[in-house]
């Protein structure tokens, strides 16, 4: 029976203009994301609720915390490092530095802290593609990607789940978690229109996936066998991403955009902010990158 869950809070008010990429730093207690769109990352303290900003050059497509007192930021054309004031900027690989057209988009490490990330293009031809980083450099994995977006891991590591936009479906593929390697993707859930754009993704620790519906007004459940279990509603429309608050934790924190979407309307001044609710089910932490 699908659970519908509506009780949400406003966890910070960044009015972002596309907040997307929230990753929780265990070591700090805190929860960072960016405002591709804004050029900002932000990092939340739920302590205090107080939020800290620094503003970045390049879009930022993903932060996440590393072993080292840093955050790697995925930005227009690679990978880079910062302090966590944002100072300091170091670049570790340009990833598509003579595609122009393209830029980074979401990050994520696996269980053994390398890095998946992918690009996109203009968001509708397939000019973007995944890759897999880590302290040794980065190698392509998967091509003709429309726009790269969730990832998650299944509880022991033996499953992957992605997103690219532009299919409208999660695909899953068996992981060797030995070394990080990714079989072929199979279709594991596809999405009618009306639900919107399947956008970012995290894992709980029951073997359910939580997917943003960019557009659709909602997070949706997904447990191991396809089936929707829950749904979160949301007052807005454009839901990025979302991230539970550590490991075990059942805190989900949600991203959203306050990006006009040309029907005319008016933009709520909930738009762009970050959300949190209780959903009652164990999370699955951010694993940061082991530089």
């Amino acid at each position: 029976m699908l659970k519908k869950l509506n009780s949400v809070d406003v966890a910070a008010k960044t009015q972002c203009l596309l907040g997307e990429g929230p990753a929780w730093n265990r070591k700090l207690g805190v929860l960072h994301f960016v405002d591709i769109f804004g050029k900002k990352v932000h990092t939340l303290n739920p302590s205090d609720g107080l939020v800290k900003t620094f503003a970045t050059i390049l879009s930022p497509g993903a932060v996440l915390p590393t072993n080292e007192e840093k955050l790697a930021l995925a930005l227009n054309d690679g990978l880079y490092t910062v302090d966590y004031s944002g100072n300091n900027l170091e670049n570790l690989y340009l990833i598509e530095k003579d595609i122009s057209t393209n830029r980074m988009n979401d990050a994520k490490c696996d269980p053994n802290g390398k890095l998946f990330a992918g690009t996109m293009g203009d968001g509708n031809s397939p000019t973007g593609s995944l890759y897999k980083i880590d302290s040794e450099g980065f190698e392509k994995i998967l091509n003709r990607v429309t726009v790269s977006n969730g990832l998650a891991w299944n509880r022991d590591g033996s499953k992957m789940y992605y997103i690219d936009s532009g299919k409208q479906s999660v695909q899953v593929a068996d992981f060797d978690l030995a070394t990080s390697t990714i079989k072929t993707f199979k279709l594991f859930v596809e999405f009618p229109a009306s639900f919107g754009i399947p956008d970012g993704m995290c894992a709980d620790l029951d073997g359910g996936i939580w997917v943003a519906f960019f557009g659709g007004s909602h997070i949706r459940r997904y447990a191991e066998d396809g089936t929707q279990t829950h749904a979160i509603e949301l007052p807005i429309p454009q839901i990025t991403s979302c991230c539970f608050a550590g490991e075990g934790s059942t805190l989900l924190y949600i991203t959203t955009a306050s990006v006009e979407v040309g029907d005319g309307r008016k933009i709520d001044s909930n738009e762009g902010n970050l959300f949190c609710i209780d959903v009652g089910i164990p999370g699955a932490g951010t694993v940061p990158f082991i530089l």
